[in-house]
């Protein structure tokens, strides 16, 4: 491991502990407010009218979360890692409709949605994970139809608190992690993150490393005004990026039978990614009195990457050379994004209103380099018999095919909500409307885009005396449209999406019981369609998302606890003018069922046991619904030994019996591998 990050953490540790050896701690309340990713406001899951979850830090530890990918494998509704032995990017569907960008403490992860530089935030900053699903716009501007996933940073906190962990693990894991928090004074607490972690990725010959640093602090500087103001650095040296492999080998069997899990189509003379990440920003909490708040959070992105890769273009007729392009991206972007929002109560007759109104903006301009050699002059690999060291760079043609792009994006958004409580009946109304622009000038040849689009949202839950709360939710979304109709010569419009929900939400009244269901229709409208040959555009299209999902938590006894997450998803393409062959097809990465159950038991008085079970049901393999991606089921577990007070001593398995399979299928050339086994072993302390 870098030597340089252990010193930092070294010193940190002995800086803290000095500190904290010093200092009386002291414990401070703020007058500012909670608020939720589902309506930016206090509004608590449970009795907000939408399907929305938040898993915890603890959780997160427990099942040594690494990605947000890891974290969704047991949360209905939503199908991770179609690409599972990909770091890159996190990809995964809500309610059936991909999603590549997650949201930081209320605050998109900057990305231009075109290219492959995609912030991501370690779970080890992580504080919580928060799902919400549908449409969303209403309060964050375009977004995919399908809903958003929300980290909520690792606070400071008042009382001193010092974990430093260790963690090994099979493709020669290792890993050195801190997380310090206290008091810096009386009215200033800090926080201090930092990690460092290197490993082999699972395609043979690549690899992972990341370094992370996340310093913050928060300022009391009133009983009533606080700051909190913060940076995060990461820095990644090596990623994994998306390589695929054909479809023989990976879901039929080839001349010379099955890939293993650990199969990759690149070379190591050319091939993963470094990326890294600067964040700073602030988030500013004044409370005026008689129920009037305001919030303001404000981030600065500034993000490097650079991949080399290669992708195929299909095997040879003897079912096993596969014909490879080489290529390469640079990617650069700068961007800050800022929300303000004001937040007052008040009441009409015997309706009392939570009132928000907010105005958002965001910036990115980034800069792309990609080279292609399109196959010419590049050696093919046999994937029977795989050589991985067959390209040299210098030989590779890159000026075959180039491309340079200057993108310039902003999102101007104006937003209102009331959420209105008459006894035990909550009304959530919103209104939003949004100008978004973007400039992609590719070597003189810019693409424009000017779209507005006002999103809305009307839910409302009554909450019954029994626990039982029934809800309804109406809501759209939007996304940008870039490109002409060839039919009509107009610039096409924003893509947008509508969805009704309806479901139940229960309480038992001794909180043993916990239970969402919920039943959803998503409509996602004027989608850009092609002819087979791709000749003509047109924006007519329509896909429908229909679907139940069940999340459920049981307390069994104290020291035992149950969660149960099932979903059965109908999707298809209901309008496509110009390619009717596919109406009625499913999309691919889409699973048609779910199901999972996970079990925590605290066996003994040091010692805790955790399992679970999770089946991904089939997908399809193509478009054209040719062949299907089969489904497949795996058994995960942990185990947490408590050596001290202060020490303890975890073990997590995924995929305890180590089965392969296929993760997800675009088309017959690209198709991904499952993950396989992980063991991986920590030793926490705190001090």
């Amino acid at each position: 491991m870098n030597r340089h990050l252990i010193a930092l953490l070294v010193a940190s540790v002995c800086a803290s502990l000095a500190h904290a050896q010093d200092e009386v701690t002291q414990v401070h309340v703020s007058a500012t407010g909670y608020r939720t990713t589902g309506t930016k406001s206090d509004l608590k899951p449970l009795e907000a009218p939408m399907s929305y979850e938040v898993y915890d830090s603890d959780l997160l530890a427990k099942r040594q979360v690494d990605t947000v990918n890891e974290a969704l494998r047991y949360v209905s509704g939503v199908t991770p890692e179609s690409r599972p032995n990909v770091t890159i990017f996190d990809q995964y569907t809500i309610r059936g409709f991909e999603s590549y960008r997650n949201y930081y403490d209320g605050l998109p992860l900057q990305y231009n949605g075109l290219w492959n530089l995609v912030p991501q935030v370690d779970a080890w900053a992580t504080g919580s994970v928060e799902v919400l699903k549908g449409p969303t716009s209403v309060l964050y501007g375009s977004a995919p139809p399908g809903g958003m996933v929300n980290q909520t940073a690792k606070q400071p906190q008042s009382t001193q608190d010092n974990v430093v962990r260790v963690r090994i693990g099979n493709d020669n894991l290792r890993e050195l992690a801190l997380d310090s928090t206290g008091p810096l004074s009386r009215d200033v607490d800090y926080r201090l993150l930092a990690l460092g972690r290197q490993r082999d990725g699972q395609q043979a010959t690549t690899r992972e490393e990341r370094y992370l640093l996340a310093p913050s602090a928060t300022w009391r500087i009133s009983r009533d005004t606080k700051l909190n103001v913060n940076a995060y650095y990461q820095k990644d040296p090596a990623l994994v990026p998306s390589t695929p492999l054909p479809a023989t080998g990976t879901l039929r069997p080839a001349p010379y039978g099955e890939l293993d899990s650990d199969a990759y189509a690149g070379d190591v003379n050319w091939a993963g990614m470094s990326r890294t990440v600067r964040m700073a920003g602030w988030k500013f909490e004044h409370a005026f009195g008689n129920g009037v708040m305001f919030l303001q959070n404000v981030r600065w992105t500034k993000a490097d990457g650079f991949q080399r890769n290669t992708y195929n273009y299909g095997l040879q007729a003897d079912g096993r050379t596969l014909i490879r392009s080489a290529y390469f991206t640079d990617e650069h972007q700068d961007g800050w994004v800022a929300d303000n929002q004001l937040a007052f109560r008040t009441a009409t007759g015997p309706i009392a209103h939570r009132l928000l109104a907010g105005v958002d903006y965001q910036k990115m301009d980034s800069h792309v380099r990609y080279g292609d050699t399109l196959s010419t002059d590049t050696p093919t690999i046999d994937l029977g018999n795989p050589d991985w060291n067959l390209l040299d760079p210098s030989r590779l043609p890159f000026d075959t095919y180039t491309e340079r792009h200057d993108i310039d994006q902003s999102q101007l958004g104006w937003y209102a909500q009331d959420e209105a409580k008459w006894g035990p009946v909550t009304v959530v109304a919103g209104l939003r409307r949004d100008r978004y622009r973007s400039t992609d000038d590719n070597g003189g040849a810019a693409t424009r885009i000017a779209q507005r689009r006002t999103s809305g949202r009307l839910a409302a839950i009554w909450k019954l005396d029994n626990g039982v709360a029934p809800y309804v939710n109406y809501s759209t979304s939007f996304e940008p449209t870039s490109g002409v109709d060839s039919l009509t010569g107009n610039a096409f419009k924003p893509t947008t999406a509508k969805q009704v929900e309806a479901g139940v939400k229960y309480q038992s009244p001794d909180r043993r019981t916990q239970l969402t269901g919920a039943w959803f229709d998503i409509r996602k409208q004027n989608v850009v369609v092609n002819t087979p040959t791709f000749n003509r555009y047109t924006q007519n299209g329509e896909v429908q998302s229909k679907g139940q999902e069940v999340s459920w938590r049981q307390i069994v006894t104290g020291d035992l606890d149950l969660t149960v997450a099932l979903t059965h998803l109908d999707m298809q393409v209901t309008k496509n003018e110009l390619d009717p062959s596919l109406i009625g097809k499913t999309p691919v990465w889409v699973a048609d069922k779910q199901a999972s159950a996970w079990l925590n038991w605290s066996a003994a008085a040091r010692l805790d046991l955790s399992g679970g079970v999770r089946y991904i049901g089939r997908s399809q393999a193509d478009a054209l619904n040719t062949a299907t991606v089969p489904g497949y089921a795996l058994i995960d577990a942990a185990a947490s030994y408590r050596l001290t007070d202060r020490t303890t001593l975890g073990v997590t398995v995924s995929n305890l019996a180590d089965k392969r399979y296929v993760g997800a299928c675009h088309d017959a050339n690209n198709c991904w591998m499952g993950a396989q086994r992980s063991v991986e072993m920590s030793l926490s302390t705190r001090f």
